[in-house]
């Protein structure tokens, strides 16, 4: 997606433009949020709020930088933000993940893609989801994450290797 077209047709109030971003942008700024905040009702409202956010702060965005990455930050600090207001405790993501498992998936797709997420800690969910329904690379997660990109490829290796050696040990029992 050419964001740079759209960013500056969005800069002059083109509501196609915004519709085109969001789109393009909405599955990967979810799995940004959902892991952070292990709700899917608050993930829908940082969802809105990161939008309504870009929108306010469009002309404050620098070219220079990936619009993606830039998009996600913004959904990242709401998200810890509104952590950090919640006053109750989180509720276990695995429940959190359905919403969107169900919106994309078929019923055995989607009870294989919980099994197998089950099995991550959040950290390894949340690099797993944006790396594979965020579509995004490595550096890009990690710069989003605020770590290093060792850490994230480690990481994200470490999250394969708990799901292939669930797959292995599964087909043993069989």
């Amino acid at each position: 997606m050419d964001y740079k077209k759209h960013v500056k047709q969005l800069q002059k109030g083109n509501e196609e433009s915004f519709n085109a971003i969001y789109h393009e942008t909405k599955h990967a700024v979810y799995a940004m949020v959902l892991p952070i905040l292990k709700d899917s009702s608050l993930a829908e409202d940082a969802m809105q709020d990161t939008y309504i956010k870009m929108i306010e702060k469009i002309d404050q965005y620098n070219p220079k930088y990936k619009f993606i990455n830039w998009l996600l930050t913004i959904a990242k600090n709401i998200a810890i933000d509104m952590l950090r207001k919640q006053k109750e405790t989180a509720i276990d993501s695995q429940e959190n993940l359905d919403l969107f498992i169900s919106q994309e998936s078929s019923v055995e797709k989607q009870m294989i893609t919980e099994y197998y997420l089950s099995l991550l800690p959040d950290e390894g969910k949340q690099i797993v989801l944006l790396k594979v329904v965020g579509d995004l690379k490595h550096k890009d997660i990690a710069k989003i994450l605020d770590k290093p990109i060792g850490t994230i490829t480690y990481l994200y290796q470490k999250a394969l290797t708990t799901i292939k050696d669930s797959e292995r040990s599964g087909s043993n029992e069989k």
